[in-house]
Protein backbone atom coordinates (compact mmCIF):
# COMPACT_ATOMS: atom_id res chain seq x y z
CA UNK A 1 0.00 0.00 0.00
CA UNK A 2 3.10 2.19 0.04
CA UNK A 3 1.63 5.72 -1.58
CA UNK A 4 -1.86 4.97 -1.14
CA UNK A 5 -2.43 5.66 1.99
CA UNK A 6 -2.71 9.74 2.57
CA UNK A 7 -3.33 11.61 5.33
CA UNK A 8 -6.21 14.13 5.08
CA UNK A 9 -5.43 16.70 7.84
CA UNK A 10 -1.69 17.44 6.29
CA UNK A 11 -1.18 15.69 2.72
CA UNK A 12 1.60 13.64 4.24
CA UNK A 13 2.10 9.84 2.79
CA UNK A 14 0.92 6.95 5.52
CA UNK A 15 4.10 4.81 6.26
CA UNK A 16 3.85 1.34 7.66
CA UNK A 17 5.64 0.15 10.52
CA UNK A 18 5.69 -3.61 12.73
CA UNK A 19 4.75 -3.83 16.58
CA UNK A 20 5.61 -7.48 17.48
CA UNK A 21 3.01 -9.46 15.65
CA UNK A 22 0.66 -6.16 14.38
CA UNK A 23 1.32 -3.99 11.74
CA UNK A 24 0.46 -0.26 11.79
CA UNK A 25 0.06 3.05 9.52
CA UNK A 26 1.04 6.04 10.47
CA UNK A 27 1.28 9.61 8.88
CA UNK A 28 4.59 10.70 8.84
CA UNK A 29 4.11 14.06 10.06
CA UNK A 30 2.56 12.91 13.21
CA UNK A 31 5.60 10.75 13.36
CA UNK A 32 7.97 13.21 13.20
CA UNK A 33 6.34 15.96 15.37
CA UNK A 34 3.24 14.69 17.04
CA UNK A 35 1.81 18.26 17.58
CA UNK A 36 1.48 19.32 13.57
CA UNK A 37 -0.89 16.26 12.89
CA UNK A 38 -3.23 15.24 15.14
CA UNK A 39 -4.03 11.96 12.87
CA UNK A 40 -2.52 9.07 15.23
CA UNK A 41 -1.25 5.54 13.95
CA UNK A 42 -3.81 3.19 12.62
CA UNK A 43 -4.07 -0.84 12.65
CA UNK A 44 -3.72 -2.78 9.69
CA UNK A 45 -6.71 -4.58 10.41
CA UNK A 46 -9.08 -1.50 10.87
CA UNK A 47 -8.31 -0.43 6.96
CA UNK A 48 -8.69 -3.96 5.84
CA UNK A 49 -12.12 -4.17 7.93
CA UNK A 50 -13.06 -0.95 6.24
CA UNK A 51 -12.41 -2.49 3.36
CA UNK A 52 -14.49 -5.27 4.05
CA UNK A 53 -17.39 -3.41 4.88
CA UNK A 54 -16.80 -1.05 1.58
CA UNK A 55 -16.46 -4.11 -0.64
CA UNK A 56 -19.69 -5.62 0.77
CA UNK A 57 -21.98 -2.66 0.40
CA UNK A 58 -20.47 -2.13 -3.29
CA UNK A 59 -21.54 -5.44 -3.77
CA UNK A 60 -25.20 -5.15 -2.06
CA UNK A 61 -26.13 -1.74 -3.10
CA UNK A 62 -23.22 0.04 -5.49
CA UNK A 63 -23.91 -1.54 -8.95
CA UNK A 64 -27.42 0.18 -9.83
CA UNK A 65 -25.35 3.14 -8.86
CA UNK A 66 -22.12 2.38 -10.81
CA UNK A 67 -24.49 1.62 -13.83
CA UNK A 68 -26.53 4.86 -13.45
CA UNK A 69 -23.06 6.84 -13.48
CA UNK A 70 -21.41 4.72 -16.52
CA UNK A 71 -25.16 6.02 -18.50
CA UNK A 72 -24.59 9.47 -17.42
CA UNK A 73 -21.41 9.26 -18.13
CA UNK A 74 -21.97 7.95 -21.92
CA UNK A 75 -24.41 10.42 -22.59
CA UNK A 76 -21.99 13.07 -21.90
CA UNK A 77 -19.47 12.11 -24.06
CA UNK A 78 -22.09 11.18 -26.97
CA UNK A 79 -22.94 15.08 -26.52
CA UNK A 80 -19.29 15.52 -26.27
CA UNK A 81 -18.95 14.03 -29.74
CA UNK A 82 -21.82 15.62 -31.54
CA UNK A 83 -20.52 19.01 -30.44
CA UNK A 84 -17.38 18.17 -31.72
CA UNK A 85 -18.46 17.31 -35.49
CA UNK A 86 -20.57 20.72 -35.02
CA UNK A 87 -16.90 22.34 -34.18
CA UNK A 88 -15.73 20.76 -37.76
CA UNK A 89 -18.58 21.81 -39.23
CA UNK A 90 -17.83 25.43 -38.50
CA UNK A 91 -13.84 25.05 -38.81
CA UNK A 92 -14.53 24.07 -42.52
CA UNK A 93 -17.35 27.35 -42.80
CA UNK A 94 -15.03 29.54 -41.74
CA UNK A 95 -11.76 28.37 -43.94
CA UNK A 96 -14.25 28.38 -47.06
CA UNK A 97 -14.58 31.91 -45.76
CA UNK A 98 -11.51 32.97 -45.72
CA UNK A 99 -10.69 31.29 -49.64
CA UNK A 100 -13.38 33.54 -50.75
CA UNK A 101 -12.15 36.38 -49.13
CA UNK A 102 -8.89 36.23 -50.50
CA UNK A 103 -10.09 35.05 -53.90
CA UNK A 104 -12.43 38.41 -53.96
CA UNK A 105 -9.21 40.54 -52.69
CA UNK A 106 -7.19 39.01 -55.90
CA UNK A 107 -9.82 39.52 -58.34
CA UNK A 108 -10.12 43.47 -56.66
CA UNK A 109 -13.50 42.90 -55.77
CA UNK A 110 -13.14 43.67 -52.04
CA UNK A 111 -12.00 46.80 -50.32
CA UNK A 112 -8.69 46.69 -48.54
CA UNK A 113 -9.33 47.96 -45.07
CA UNK A 114 -12.68 45.83 -45.27
CA UNK A 115 -10.56 43.12 -46.38
CA UNK A 116 -8.37 43.38 -43.76
CA UNK A 117 -10.98 43.75 -40.98
CA UNK A 118 -13.21 40.60 -42.23
CA UNK A 119 -10.38 38.50 -42.23
CA UNK A 120 -8.93 39.12 -39.16
CA UNK A 121 -12.55 38.38 -37.48
CA UNK A 122 -11.93 35.29 -39.58
CA UNK A 123 -8.59 34.05 -38.25
CA UNK A 124 -10.15 34.93 -34.74
CA UNK A 125 -12.94 33.02 -35.32
CA UNK A 126 -10.81 29.66 -36.51
CA UNK A 127 -8.58 30.42 -33.42
CA UNK A 128 -11.66 29.61 -30.84
CA UNK A 129 -13.00 27.35 -32.87
CA UNK A 130 -9.90 25.32 -33.04
CA UNK A 131 -9.04 26.07 -29.23
CA UNK A 132 -12.70 24.67 -28.43
CA UNK A 133 -11.92 21.39 -30.63
CA UNK A 134 -8.91 20.59 -28.36
CA UNK A 135 -10.36 21.69 -24.99
CA UNK A 136 -13.11 18.78 -26.21
CA UNK A 137 -10.74 16.23 -27.56
CA UNK A 138 -8.40 16.70 -24.51
CA UNK A 139 -11.72 15.47 -21.63
CA UNK A 140 -12.45 12.78 -24.00
CA UNK A 141 -9.15 10.65 -23.47
CA UNK A 142 -10.84 10.84 -19.79
CA UNK A 143 -10.38 7.22 -18.26
CA UNK A 144 -13.43 7.27 -16.15
CA UNK A 145 -16.15 5.47 -18.54
CA UNK A 146 -13.42 3.05 -18.70
CA UNK A 147 -12.78 2.34 -15.42
CA UNK A 148 -16.43 2.42 -14.22
CA UNK A 149 -16.60 -0.47 -16.48
CA UNK A 150 -13.77 -2.31 -14.96
CA UNK A 151 -15.56 -1.54 -11.57
CA UNK A 152 -18.81 -3.07 -12.52
CA UNK A 153 -17.23 -6.61 -13.85
CA UNK A 154 -14.84 -6.73 -11.09
CA UNK A 155 -18.18 -6.44 -8.64
CA UNK A 156 -20.47 -8.78 -10.96
CA UNK A 157 -17.78 -11.16 -10.95
CA UNK A 158 -16.73 -11.29 -7.53
CA UNK A 159 -17.75 -13.02 -4.65
CA UNK A 160 -20.73 -12.19 -2.79
CA UNK A 161 -19.25 -11.74 0.30
CA UNK A 162 -15.52 -11.47 1.55
CA UNK A 163 -14.35 -14.03 4.62
CA UNK A 164 -11.45 -12.07 4.57
CA UNK A 165 -9.41 -9.15 3.36
CA UNK A 166 -8.26 -9.61 -0.35
CA UNK A 167 -4.92 -8.05 -1.48
CA UNK A 168 -5.82 -8.72 -5.11
CA UNK A 169 -9.38 -7.50 -4.72
CA UNK A 170 -8.35 -4.44 -2.83
CA UNK A 171 -5.44 -3.14 -5.42
CA UNK A 172 -8.13 -3.48 -8.48
CA UNK A 173 -10.51 -1.58 -6.59
CA UNK A 174 -9.37 1.10 -4.70
CA UNK A 175 -6.26 3.84 -5.99
CA UNK A 176 -6.00 5.82 -2.63
CA UNK A 177 -7.10 5.88 1.21
CA UNK A 178 -7.21 9.21 2.41
CA UNK A 179 -7.83 9.33 6.27
CA UNK A 180 -9.87 12.10 6.84
CA UNK A 181 -9.34 12.11 10.82
CA UNK A 182 -8.79 9.33 13.48
CA UNK A 183 -12.89 7.81 12.56
CA UNK A 184 -13.01 8.25 8.96
CA UNK A 185 -11.45 6.70 6.30
CA UNK A 186 -12.26 8.04 2.55
CA UNK A 187 -11.45 5.39 -0.13
CA UNK A 188 -10.99 6.48 -3.59
CA UNK A 189 -11.88 3.67 -6.41
CA UNK A 190 -10.31 3.48 -9.71
CA UNK A 191 -12.44 5.72 -11.33
CA UNK A 192 -12.57 8.31 -8.92
CA UNK A 193 -15.59 7.71 -7.27
CA UNK A 194 -14.79 8.59 -3.43
CA UNK A 195 -16.64 6.39 -0.75
CA UNK A 196 -16.09 6.92 3.83
CA UNK A 197 -15.88 4.37 6.16
CA UNK A 198 -15.59 4.33 9.72
CA UNK A 199 -13.03 3.58 11.56
CA UNK A 200 -14.57 0.77 14.22
CA UNK A 201 -11.02 1.11 16.40
CA UNK A 202 -10.99 -1.97 18.84
CA UNK A 203 -8.60 -0.73 20.91
CA UNK A 204 -8.43 3.53 21.16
Amino acid sequence: WTGTVVCGACGSIFKRKKCRESAYWTCRLHDKTPDKCQITQIPESEFEHAFLRLYYKLRRHGMPVLSQLLTDLQTAQNGKLLWIVELNKQIADIVRQERLLAELKQQGLVDPDIYITRSNTLAEQLRTAKLEKERFLESEEDQTIQQTQVLLEILETGPEFLEAFDEELFSELVAKIIVENNECLRFRLINGLELTEPIERTVR
